[in-house]
């Protein structure tokens, strides 16, 4: 469990940015429209923000796999693959205008994440043959617009924006029991800390997830790449790893692999209809 000290530390490294963000709330100067939904949504970051912080957060990530020895961009053949992908998808979304850029890390990790703005990181274990997830260029592709869905959507920047008031609430606690010197507090600030963040914020997490693959579908598809490929490759995830406990299921930030795949077997008709339009305005 995280110790008082831990906690208070954690609090008050993020209290600048909480208080910063509840002022905005309470001002209503962060409401704006979801590019994609076209629903009015809280986020304190403007799209200029977005790319500040993914550059930011793609430095750290350059830094830290640097340090790890780990190649980066060394497959020329794939790294033009992956940017060609990423051309086609973020021509059809919602936000392609943004300075998106992809960098390929060799690495054994079976995974592909998006920061803010446009970047993009793809790890070489994604499409490793024995261990890796996907297995053909449509499948790729899904993981490529699941993720530039993020971006569009604005995931990372909208829950940095719903978490700031919780946050200032734990921060208050935090300072209360350092001035009162309340150990018994500041343990209590643990556990709530660790409640919202275990229980609390996953339900948010889930359903970007599930947001994601649902706009991603529909982004392979307008790109010409067979959406028939997302749902396949969830079925054989979760064939291979088994059903999800629900217990585990409830906690986990991801909706469950088979959940993933009967979901996107619902919405497949649908893309499978702007699929036959991509490849019928080909040349």
């Amino acid at each position: 469990m995280m110790d008082a000290m831990r906690t208070r530390s954690w609090l008050l490294t993020n209290g600048r940015a909480a208080g910063f963000a509840l002022a905005m709330l309470a001002s209503g100067g962060c409401a704006t429209i979801d590019h994609v939904t076209g629903e009015r949504v809280q986020n304190m970051y403007s799209l200029q923000e977005d790319v500040a912080l993914g550059r930011n957060v793609q430095q750290e990530i350059l830094a830290e796999m640097k340090k790890g020895g780990a190649r980066i961009n060394g497959d020329p053949a794939r790294v033009a693959q992956l940017n060609e992908m990423m051309r086609r998808i973020a021509a059809v979304s919602h936000l392609p205008d943004l300075p998106y850029e992809v960098t390929l890390f060799e690495t054994n990790i079976v995974n592909a994440a998006a920061a803010p703005g446009g970047q993009l990181v793809v790890f070489s274990g994604l499409y490793n043959p024995k261990d890796g997830l996907v297995q053909n260029e449509n499948e790729l592709a899904a993981v490529m617009a699941h993720e530039i869905a993020h971006v569009t959507c604005r995931h990372t920047t909208e829950s940095l924006t719903r978490r700031a008031p919780v946050d200032l609430l734990l921060l208050a606690g935090a300072l209360y029991a350092e001035a009162k010197d309340r150990e018994d507090l500041a343990v209590a600030m643990g556990v709530a800390f660790i409640a919202y963040e275990g229980f609390y914020l996953p339900r948010y997490s889930r359903e970007d997830e599930a947001e994601a693959d649902a706009v991603g579908l529909m982004y392979m598809a307008k790109a010409g790449y067979d959406p028939r490929a997302a749902p396949a490759l969830w079925k054989r995830v979760a064939e291979k790893e088994g059903r999800t406990p629900s217990w585990l299921r409830w906690m986990s930030s991801h909706p469950s692999h088979e959940d993933r795949h009967r979901a996107l077997e619902k919405q497949l008709p649908a893309a499978l209809v702007e699929y036959e339009k991509a490849l019928a305005a080909r040349p």
